[in-house]
């Protein structure tokens, strides 16, 4: 009995009521962060070294000009490790690459948990 909610009548309602996110969006969340935190120095250097940015390319078009994305790795049959989709060396550069400019550029971590939180919020409800 929460919230004056009974059962599990109109649970994504009420979900959405308090600013919860979905679990799956939680998740994406927690990766992103942990994301700027290793871009910005405030993370381990075991996480910090599972990423790197992207270097541009000469002939620079528009996607390469973006200095703040990060490099994907491709998933090869001849790694000597099994890196899956959900592994933070491959989820974290997908995830911080969908994440608009702003949210990138974000100057605080308080600014870019807020800014992460509204975007992933706005995509599991469908709000705009």
């Amino acid at each position: 009995f929460i919230y004056g909610s009974r059962g599990r009548r109109g649970v994504t309602k009420m979900r959405k009521d308090l600013h919860f996110l979905p679990v799956r969006s939680r998740i994406e969340f927690k990766i992103c962060l942990l994301t700027y935190k290793c871009l910005n120095g405030l993370a381990p250097p075991y996480l910090s070294d599972l990423i790197k940015l992207r270097k541009p390319k000469e002939q620079v078009v528009r996607i390469d000009a973006d200095t703040t994305l990060l490099y994907v790795p491709y998933k090869r049959k001849d790694y000597h490790y099994d890196y899956t989709e959900k592994s933070f060396f491959i989820a974290a550069p997908k995830l911080w690459n969908a994440l608009p400019r702003d949210i990138r550029d974000a100057e605080s971590v308080a600014s870019f948990k807020k800014l992460l939180k509204t975007h992933l919020f706005k995509l599991a409800y469908g709000e705009s």
